[in-house]
């Protein structure tokens, strides 16, 4: 039972720019020098027993999302075609060249023998493919060797890349978690065996959320957070249409190719190859339930994804509401217009001079003027209806009762939080991991700092949730308020 210290949702971007000494447009995460003065520490601290804690990255470390626009050979920027081993490869490889400190973090816990597990998340789902975590490999094998070790040893017996989840029997499962949400489940998540296969294929089995992250939220531009569900999304518009119209403005004209691709993607859905994800994803599936001893328990697991979000649905969802909207939109203007063409006429076959009549009717201007812009503003300002239950801590229960484990863990929603699982034999509990990036997705006023610095440290089969202060050099517990 070594100490388990679990981190997640880094958002990697491609880095600073080597030509200009800036960092991309699309990066997200600032803090890697932050990260390895917090891996010194951890270093530095005592632990339950003597072996080394297990550092686990849970998903969305890297964002192969989240990719500036690439000029074609016509010079016309567009966003990147889904992902390739091979192209997934070549970004990653970019995203490292970025980040060279965040490499010197993870070659520095290695070369104190405190062995480092990846995770994938749906922001990197390509971490399954040999290809892609051998880039990795290679990298930190370069750092470590500038340490004075032996980096291709150090890194075989130390680097580790698990295809979904981290499992101690009776005491912890560890996963990204996107699996539960709808907006973000895959189909087909296991995929590490196509070390052959077209964007065409991948693009089949995107979810909702990685689907709108490539083709419209990354053409909003530089923002230094990033908001991981629809709801966040919708409250995010609404202060950039109150603070930066313009980016909506500029968003809003760059949006054919979104359209063209949302489209396309609804006809691969009904064209889908018949022996590609799919069949990839089953053998896979029964393989892992088989070496983990987990079995049925697996594929009970397997069974608690989310996949309502896809695009079909969201598509009648859209067009009710919008439906609705304009219902409503074409009433409140016809009772209006109504009202307007009422004033005007009692203005006109009025007895008052034409002195009277214009001061009426400027009047009955500025009342209409200021009811709508009124309404308007009410429409902008009014609270956001209360969010539903996240689905999260209820898959987190389900598992927890499936494997009779303590502690269930996951990242991908980028709020922290700590949750009792009711109706499990055994006193259960749910973490997840929050993130290391600014976060936009908290209604609450909490005394907390913009950006949490969020782990999650495991000692025996209790956990801690705290946040590593680099002004401070240590970790102080994450506030959290019942709500």
């Amino acid at each position: 039972m070594r100490d388990l210290i679990v981190l997640s949702d880094f958002h990697l971007g491609r880095g600073k720019n080597r030509e200009t000494g800036r960092y991309w447009a699309l990066e997200a995460f600032f803090y890697d020098q932050d990260l390895l003065g917090f891996v010194q520490w951890l270093i530095a601290q005592p632990h339950a027993v003597a072996d080394p804690p297990l550092v686990i990255f849970n998903g969305d470390t890297f964002d192969l999302l989240r990719v500036e626009p690439e000029d074609d050979a016509q010079g016309h920027a567009h966003p990147p075609d889904y992902l390739t081993p091979t192209s997934a490869a070549r970004i990653l490889a970019q995203i490292l060249d970025g980040h060279p400190t965040f490499v010197q973090a993870v070659a520095t816990a290695l070369c104190a023998d405190l062995p480092v597990l990846f995770l994938p998340g749906n922001h990197d789902i390509e971490l399954q493919w040999p290809i892609v975590q051998a880039v990795v490999r290679d990298a930190v094998a370069l750092a470590v060797d500038g340490l004075g070790q032996p980096g291709q040893a150090t890194t075989e017996r130390l680097l580790k890349f698990h295809p979904w989840f981290y499992h101690e029997p009776g005491r912890a499962w560890i996963e990204h978690g996107c699996q539960y949400d709808p907006e973000n489940a895959f189909a087909w998540h296991l995929r590490g065996a196509l070390d052959d296969v077209s964007a065409e294929d991948t693009e089949v089995d995107q979810p909702l959320g990685n689907f709108f992250q490539r083709y419209l939220y990354n053409s909003f531009g530089p923002i230094t957070f990033m908001v991981p569900s629809s709801r966040a999304n919708l409250r995010y518009g609404r202060w950039l249409l109150l603070n930066n119209p313009k980016v909506l403005i500029r968003a809003a004209t760059k949006q054919l190719p979104f359209a063209i691709r949302w489209l396309r993607r609804l006809a691969l859905k009904k064209l889908l190859p018949p022996a590609t994800l799919p069949d990839v994803h089953q053998k896979e599936l029964h393989e892992l339930a088989e070496q983990s001893g987990l079995g049925e328990s697996l594929l009970r697991i397997e069974e608690l994804k989310e996949l309502r979000g896809d695009v079909v649905t969201t598509v009648e969802l859209l067009a009710r509401n919008l439906v609705r909207a304009l219902g409503i939109a074409v009433v409140a203007s016809m009772a209006l217009a109504g009202l307007w063409f009422l004033g005007i006429a009692v203005i006109q076959n009025s007895s008052h001079g034409y002195a009277s009549q214009t001061a009426w009717f400027m009047a009955l201007t500025l009342c209409f003027a200021a009811a709508m812009t009124g309404g308007a503003t009410l429409l902008l300002l009014r609270d956001s209806p209360k969010p539903e239950p996240s689905p999260l801590p209820q898959a987190a229960g389900r598992v927890a009762a499936l494997l009779q484990v303590p502690l269930v863990v996951f990242g991908h929603t980028h709020d922290e939080a700590v949750n009792r699982l009711p109706d499990t034999a055994t006193p259960s509990w749910y973490y997840n991991t929050g993130t290391w990036i600014a976060v936009f997705t908290h209604d609450v006023l909490l005394p907390r700092d913009t950006v949490q610095y969020t782990f999650l440290r495991i000692r025996g089969t209790a956990a801690e949730l705290l946040h590593w202060k680099p002004e401070r050099g240590g970790a102080v517990e994450v506030v959290l308020l019942d709500e």
